[in-house]
């Protein structure tokens, strides 16, 4: 039982296949008013850049993590 505990195991999931991959903004990334979306593989997530730049629509991006539902990206 205590083994249990101590040995938790971490699932992978799919969403980690996507750091290094290459997608186009939907909408307006800023962090500081908190937009931004990224098309990737024909899925719209939410997206931040990774230093706080704020980048335009249409701009090709390069996934370099995800924290949570966000893909943290930079600017290609």
């Amino acid at each position: 039982l205590v083994k249990k505990v101590i040995h938790k195991r971490v699932e992978p999931t799919n969403a980690d296949r996507n750091i290094g991959e290459t997608g186009v903004t939907v909408t307006e990334i800023n962090n500081i008013l908190g937009t931004g979306e990224v098309n990737l593989k024909g899925i719209v997530w939410t997206a931040r850049s990774n230093d706080d730049s704020v980048i335009p629509k249409d701009t090709q991006v390069t996934v370099t993590k995800i924290e949570g539902v966000k893909l943290i990206v930079e600017k290609k």
